[in-house]
């Protein structure tokens, strides 16, 4: 188009909104803008700025896409336009050329600007007639309709197609007029219902003109007094129906084609179906290699076209034919599309599995260039597919034998659908929400796979971050003791021979991300039954070494295990589903291509719902709040999370037992060692917590703490599906350092409420955070300070840092947010620094649960009472 500014006309490249939605997106973002937007403005000299004057939304938001989108087309053009062709001569040229120019000047000598001067008026009315039919209450709309067909014979009367003139309501386009009404209104003046439309001929003859500039054969119509419709060949049949109606509408006019234009069956297109056998489920001998025959034909909707109809149909030359008494679209390009198509036929007769679920999941439209009409699954395939539709509604299997604890029914329809889909040999993603147990439901897996193999399945690999290494072995110890655990960890791990040995005369073997990108070699070098990645999103990124590394371990089987699947972009799925099912979602730039921009960029929903379709089968995501998942969960769900303690953690907690314990032997009996042992436990505490906790130096918090970096995963967990949290600890000093860390870490602001908080800022804080619309999401709290008299509803986390050894005073704390108003479950975790004092204490408590009351009562006094050689157990390092 053509702007003018300060008496210059500019060429420019300028929005035009026909889709109504855009127009409403529009008005959305209008209604939304921020009074900050509008403050900058001019103000009159020497007068204080008049709020009147700020510009109106509409207006700023008009301004914006109109340099937005001049910018871009301007931007793109220079790299994507054909320098080799050359501009138009004259002014035609000179406006070419200038939508290109940076500064959209229009060139021209002075004799042709009087010539430039018309043209911009001719445009500016070109375009007020077009607004002008937009606000009129009618507008003029073009029906195409096909040639008449004998109804008893289906044969074509005759080959003419015919464009019919009507006028279209513009507030309700059913609302149809045929141009005999306007020719037949007296006075030129139209009056429809309630709707009055003046000079209807003229405005007719008008729109008509306009449309006939766009399409000759309506400009012939013209030539008789009062035109209604106008004929067309096939060929302009075609045009109308691929480009010139699209034309049409995109210039306010109405434009109706044939129902069957939009219907798959209009066009050509290829038809599959897949021959399997039928008794093949349960042998274990699928892969996503494993062979699949097809069975290819040409189709016209659901009906199949021979060889024979196809070439009679190619030889008419016509790109609209009739078929079967339906109208069918032919192109030419279709047509060289089958005919290769048919040439290829053979190679396609057989497909691995992986390629072969895409396809009847909806991971391509096309085959050959030619739209993918449908695709019959017969005998195992079908098998698959309806189970895989089903996710967790599958026959449920009973929990193995050598399981040492009670499944909740939603754990075993996970089990059951992990069975399942490791029977097909494919990959399983399971990411169910935290606390829900995905970790028992794996190893029963593991177990269940053992048993049907009389232990001959070969080891299985965990891989998982540092941080809950202890935690995974001691869930194994806990509910598969049978099985034999070996951690590959530490700097004395073994290596080479001696590892690949060592691993296959285990079970399972459990190691970290960062091992398996060192040891990558040695990990290979072992069949694996099954490798598990316990928070899989640590493989987000699909090209970081640990990722990669992941994907060259040979394994039948594959899990993930996330509460997170997606975080912030879809190639994080295509990596896990890389790892999982490698090649099931293609190439990582063709998945971009497909999914991820037109999904990230565009928000389409198609394809989002083709990727929902892809990897639905293969994902299998409950949550807390599922109304299945409800009824099977206590209301109070408590667990112990065990954290590895880091290097530097280790050295200064055995130092530090080695110091203690010299103390308590020369202490006198008495006050003096209790205090002494007091003491230690409370560095030993320190030192579980973090190193700077011990040392009291300051320094930085990541990476030295197992305690801390397991807290920052679970707290990014429960953050990412809108759970609150509570933080106790006993050290008003460890738990300044922690809101600190996580209000960096999270990037929110985090409440701290201690024995030093003021009673007033107390009550701020606890009606801070029980606002659960934008309350702070994370509230730390000192044991002794928020243990006891506070209503925290608004959080279904609690999580106790450290420990204080008294069960009753934790278990009051934990009421916090357990009690009368909690709408929802609570999730506790108790973190336990593994092989530590921590874990000792707190078997010791589990042992006695019995004798609590008068064992644990008067809180860690108790601890004092132990002899210097169960003391020396108690606190010793056990390295594992």
């Amino acid at each position: 188009g053509m702007v003018e500014e300060e008496g210059q006309i500019r060429a420019a490249w300028l929005p035009v909104l026909s889709d109504p939605e855009d127009a409403e997106r529009l008005n959305t973002l209008a209604r939304a803008m921020p009074p900050a937007c509008r403050a900058l403005f001019p103000a009159a000299a020497g007068l204080p700025p008049d709020p009147g004057a700020a510009p109106q939304p509409h207006a700023l938001l008009d301004g914006f896409l109109r340099c937005l989108i001049d910018g871009a087309v301007r931007e793109w053009g220079l790299h994507g336009l054909d320098r080799r062709r050359k501009a138009p001569e004259g002014l035609a040229g000179a406006w070419w050329s200038a939508l290109w120019a940076g500064d959209a000047r229009i060139d021209l000598p002075a004799a042709q600007r009087p010539a430039l001067a018309k043209l911009f008026g001719d445009w500016q009315a070109w375009v007020g007639q077009l607004q002008g039919e937009a606000e009129a209450p009618f507008r003029v709309c073009f029906r195409l309709e096909p040639p008449a067909v004998d109804l008893e014979t289906g044969q074509v009367r005759s080959a003419e197609w015919r464009v019919h003139y009507l006028l279209q309501a513009s507030d309700d386009p059913s609302l149809l007029v045929p141009v005999e009404q306007v020719w037949s209104s007296r006075g030129g003046t139209l009056q429809v219902l309630n709707r009055r439309f003046e000079g209807a001929q003229e405005r007719l003859l008008a729109g008509l003109g306009l449309a006939g500039r766009l399409f000759p054969p309506i400009m012939k119509s013209l030539h008789t007094a009062r035109p209604q419709a106008c004929p067309l060949t096939v060929d302009e049949a075609y045009a109308f129906l691929r480009e010139v109606g699209a034309l049409l509408k995109g210039s306010g006019f109405g434009v109706l084609v044939p129902p069957w234009w939009d219907k798959p069956g209009a066009r050509l297109g290829v038809r599959a179906r897949a021959r399997t056998e039928a008794n093949v489920i349960g042998r274990g001998v699928l892969s996503l290699d494993s062979l699949v025959e097809f069975d290819w034909e040409l189709a016209l909707g659901d009906q199949p076209l021979s060889r024979e109809e196809f070439e009679r149909l190619a030889a008419l030359k016509m790109p609209v034919v009739q078929v079967r008494g339906q109208w069918v679209l032919l192109q030419p390009e279709q047509i060289e599309a089958a005919i290769a198509f048919w040439e290829k036929k053979r190679r396609l007769a057989e497909m691995p599995l992986g390629e072969a679920l895409g396809l009847v999941l909806g991971a391509s439209d096309q085959v050959e260039g030619l739209p993918l009409q449908g695709v019959e699954a017969t005998g195992w395939l079908d098998e698959l597919l309806a189970q895989l539709q089903a996710g967790d509604r599958l026959e449920p299997l009973e929990p193995p034998a050598g399981l040492n604890g009670q499944m909740r029914p939603y754990q075993v329809r996970g089990y059951s659908w992990l069975a399942f889909l490791r029977r097909w040999g494919l990959g399983a993603c399971l990411a169910d929400d935290m606390g829900l147990g995905k970790t028992i439901q794996a190893i029963a897996l593991l177990l269940g796979e053992r048993a049907a193999r009389d232990g001959d399945a070969g080891p299985a690999l965990v891989v998982c971050p540092t941080s809950v290494v202890g935690n995974w072995k001691r869930e194994v110890e806990r509910f598969a003791p049978g099985l034999r655990v070996m951690v590959h960890h530490g700097g004395d791990r073994a290596t080479g021979e001696e590892f690949v040995g060592a691993a296959r005369g285990h079970d399972l073997v459990i190691s970290t991300y960062g091992l398996v990108r060192r040891d990558v070699e040695d990990l290979a070098r072992v069949q694996w039954s099954d490798v598990v990645l316990e928070e899989a999103q640590n493989i987000k990124n699909p090209q970081a070494k640990q990722a990669q590394a992941v994907r060259r371990l040979p394994a039948a089987n594959r899990i993930a295990l996330t509460g997170t699947p997606v975080e912030n972009r879809l190639t994080e799925l295509w990596s896990i589903l890389q790892f999982l099912n490698p090649g099931f979602l293609g190439s990582q730039a063709g998945f971009r291509r497909d999914f991820a921009l037109p999904i990230e960029r565009y928000q389409d929903r198609d394809a989002a719902e083709r990727l929902k379709g892809l990897v639905g089968p293969f994902i299998l995501r409950r949550l807390k709040t599922d109304p299945t998942i409800i009824q099977d969960l206590p209301d109070k769900l408590e667990m112990k999370v065990y954290c590895s303690l880091t290097a530097e953690q280790a050295t200064l907690y055995e130092a530090v037992v080695k110091e203690s314990m010299e103390r308590i032997r020369s202490a006198e009996e008495g006050i003096e060692r209790r205090g002494v042992v007091l003491g230690a436990l409370t560095r030993l505490k320190q030192v579980c917590n973090h190193p700077a906790h011990f040392l009291g130096d300051g320094s930085p918090l990541p990476g030295r703490s197992g305690k801390l970096d397991r807290l920052g995963e679970m707290l990014e967990e429960a953050l990412l599906v809108g759970d609150r949290a509570l933080v106790f600890t006993q050290f008003a000093e460890m738990g300044h350092m922690l809101r600190a860390h996580l209000q960096a870490l999270f990037g929110v602001e985090v409440l701290f409420l201690h024995g030093g908080t003021p009673q007033k800022q107390r009550d701020r804080m606890v009606a801070r955070f029980q606002d659960e619309q934008a309350g702070p999401p994370i509230l730390l709290l000192s044991l002794k300070a928020g243990g006891t008299g506070l209503n925290l509803t608004a959080a279904n986390h609690v999580f106790h840092f450290d420990r204080w050894w008294n069960p009753a005073v934790e278990d009051q704390a934990t009421d916090r947010a357990f009690r009368i108003g909690q709408t929802r479950d609570v999730q506790v975790h108790k973190f336990l620094c593994a092989g530590t004092l921590e874990e000792r204490i707190d078997e010791l408590i589990e042992s006695k649960k019995a004798l609590a009351a008068s064992v644990v009562s008067s809180g860690e006094g108790w601890l004092t009472e132990l002899g210097t050689d169960e003391l020396r157990d108690l606190m010793a390092l056990r390295r594992e």
